[in-house]
């Protein structure tokens, strides 16, 4: 690791350099190396040089994604026999660390909203409620994902979602924080754990409105953080009203966070789920202009779901995607897109921005 400069001349070379001061991470390998076509490619969603099933083709997009997002550039050197290096140029801050918001170091304030806790542990579902009960909040609380929803439905009104990020059965944290916001826009989040956060992160980063909370966390932590949510929640800006919302549905994890992540790139709003039975009750959420959904999903297929969506809301766009050539199969529904992976975001762009005018 080191710092660099590149100056007009490197920036005058490539088009997503702006000229300054970078710091420097190489990273160098010294297996087998790659031909010029493969190199071409790497970055390229969805591709690998994997057999079929051994890998997704989205480490490396993923990762370039990261870095563009954060004003940075990145470079392959690499030949057949002679290994491969990566030189990824992060953008250089001089500026100081910045200081906790006062809301996380002031007096400790209770309040009278009302909380949903989902904590699998009974022991500390126990400790959390009293905690937050001896503080003044109304407090609502829930053994899973799947309960939580049940709750949810019910139109209770609820304020901030307090939620473990490991939780058991088929609707994880991340989706039910998800769908909770779909029912309650302004709701705010927070997500605890003692484990890694990488299964609510968004492409490196948080959702705006949701923070997390490491486990273990004191009283006075807990209070300050929720505060601090609460406070903050309104402020959350709207989606762009130029964008679309969509629903996708996708089974594969990698496949569904870099898909997402290509949607918000082209200014989307996007609800991602796993499953055709998590995405039924998404379809009548006020506003939803677009389904795109993979077509092998277990248990009910991407192209039941679409049949079921397009019975109750005919005006729905579809969108297919697919690694396979499933041609007869959509001729059922004729006004429905198909995009074969892997596809870029330009594939992806095309299939999204004429369905209006198409129909």
């Amino acid at each position: 690791m080191s710092n660099v400069t590149l100056d007009a001349a490197y920036a005058s070379l490539h088009a997503d350099v702006l000229e300054g001061q970078y710091v420097l991470l190489t990273i160098t390998d010294t297996g087998h190396g790659m031909e010029r076509d493969v190199i071409d490619q790497i970055f390229e969603p969805f591709f690998t040089t994997k057999r079929e099933g051994d890998g997704t083709g989205l480490g490396l997009s993923m990762a370039y994604g990261f870095i563009r997002q954060s004003a940075g550039h990145i470079k392959v050197h690499s030949a057949p026999g002679a290994g491969t290096t990566f030189k990824i140029y992060l953008p250089r801050s001089l500026e100081k660390l910045a200081e906790p918001p006062a809301g996380l170091t002031g007096p400790v304030l209770g309040g009278s909203e009302t909380i949903l806790v989902v904590e699998d542990d009974a022991p500390v579902q126990h400790t959390v409620v009293d905690m937050l009960r001896g503080l003044g909040y109304d407090v609502l609380h829930a053994d899973d994902g799947a309960s939580a929803l049940a709750l949810l439905g019910t139109g209770v009104a609820i304020d901030l979602l307090f939620t473990d990020v490991v939780m058991p059965g088929p609707v994880s944290s991340k989706e039910l924080a998800q769908q909770a916001r779909l029912l309650l826009p302004e709701l705010a989040v927070l997500f605890t754990s003692g484990y890694t956060h990488n299964a609510i992160m968004q492409g490196g980063r948080l959702d705006p409105g949701v923070e997390l909370l490491s486990k273990p966390y004191r009283r006075e932590d807990l209070a300050r953080r929720i505060r601090h949510l609460l406070a903050d929640r309104r402020l959350v800006g709207a989606p762009d009203p130029s964008g679309r919302r969509i629903l996708l549905v996708e089974d594969n994890d990698d496949a569904r966070e870099m898909t997402t992540e290509m949607l918000n790139m082209l200014g989307h709003t996007v609800h991602a789920v796993a499953s055709a039975e998590a995405a039924l009750p998404l379809l009548a959420m006020p506003g939803l202009d677009v389904l795109v959904t993979d077509i092998s999903l277990p248990t009910m297929s991407g192209l039941e779901l679409a049949r079921h969506a397009r019975v109750h809301w005919p005006q729905l766009d579809v969108v297919f995607a697919s690694g396979h050539d499933w041609g007869a199969s959509l001729m059922q529904d004729a006004s429905a897109r198909f995009l074969r992976k892997p596809f870029g975001l330009e594939e992806l762009a095309g299939a999204l921005k004429t369905r209006r005018r198409d129909a």
